[in-house]
């Protein structure tokens, strides 16, 4: 982590079993995670930020291009929005990555932006990977970001060759620029990315929470104030726990802090500034009630709706994070 066009809201109909862990009897109802969604304020500038980085359109679209659609009864009912809320998107295609980002954009309703602080759990963080750190900065900060590392410049790696700066995207939301290299070529683009971290109350619990209902591995990290130059926390202390689904090799961070005060955030589908998952799930139905019984909520209407062959519904789990569930 810290180092290391218009569509509607599905995932991919690409179905794969993923393998067992050694000792395993029954396979998990985690298959695959499928991307890191976005909502935000205005499409055409989360474009020019994240395009000003080398991210291009999926499928080799020449330029942004989407327009607002009314949403149907079926896709209001998937992210609970009032009749005539008009939505559009973008996939942007990360090179390197395992994953597309999906960035959305809800019109005609009221939304209330979310710009939680790094620490604050509902947070996240994006880390790209970038062949030089100080041309990708000067990119970032010319389409709109804003720096967030203490002093305003790449600092060291904590460990490894290069330098990482962390800067924030017009909603807010955090992204980690990583030059893995000793030297930068100049270019400042991405080449690679990790996937999404969420900031939670308790790295921990939200760890095990995927252990126990969903059949991720887990690994936990100790205590570290590693970081904090990097994220612009002076004082603070960060623990992260990764989880994987058995089979793949593809990991989600749920990162926590400690040493710096911390208020939770828990913004709307539809909310600039709001992060959410997809997961690929086998049952949808035993998902959603695992998410339910351990303190979580169902977002979308009637738990789950039917888009193409499968199923999709969005919940919040019991760590206030976003997930976009989908049964093929």
């Amino acid at each position: 982590m810290l180092d290391s066009n218009m569509r509607p809201l599905l995932v991919s109909a690409c179905l794969f079993f993923a393998a067992l862990a050694p000792g395993q009897t029954t396979q998990p109802n985690a298959v695959k995670l499928t991307k890191y969604i976005l909502g935000v304020a205005d499409l055409d500038k989360s474009y020019a930020f994240y395009h000003a980085l080398g991210l291009d359109l999926q499928n080799n679209a020449p330029a942004l291009t989407a327009k607002p659609n009314t949403l149907n009864d079926a896709l209001r009912g998937l992210v609970d929005v009032p009749a005539g809320t008009k939505f559009r998107n973008m996939m942007l295609k990360i090179p390197g990555a395992e994953l597309p980002i999906e960035v959305t954009e809800f019109i005609n309703m009221d939304v209330h932006p979310a710009k939680p602080r790094i620490q604050d759990p509902g947070a996240s963080l994006l880390v790209l990977d970038v062949d030089d750190v100080g041309a990708a900065l000067t990119a970032a900060k010319k389409a709109g970001g804003e720096v967030v590392t203490t002093g305003g410049s790449p600092v060291k790696r904590s460990s490894g060759p290069g330098r990482v700066v962390t800067v924030k995207d017009p909603d807010g939301y955090y992204v980690e620029l990583a030059q893995t290299t000793a030297a930068g070529s100049g270019s400042g683009k991405v080449i690679g990315a990790t996937f999404g971290s969420m900031v939670v109350a308790s790295s921990e619990k939200a760890a095990a929470f995927y252990r126990d209902h969903f059949g991720f591995a887990v690994k936990t990290n100790a205590w570290t104030s590693n970081y904090d130059g990097n994220l612009g926390t002076p004082g603070a202390q960060v623990q992260t726990a990764e989880v994987t689904i058995p089979g793949t090799t593809l990991s989600w961070r749920f990162v926590e802090f400690k040493g710096v005060d911390r208020k939770p955030y828990a913004p709307r589908i539809p909310d600039p500034g709001a992060p959410a998952i997809g997961l690929q799930v086998r049952d949808i139905d035993a998902a959603i009630a695992a998410v339910k019984a351990a303190g979580g909520s169902s977002v979308t209407q009637g738990g789950n709706v039917k888009l193409g062959n499968g199923k999709v519904g969005f919940v919040r789990d019991p760590n206030g994070i976003l997930v976009e569930l989908a049964q093929n």
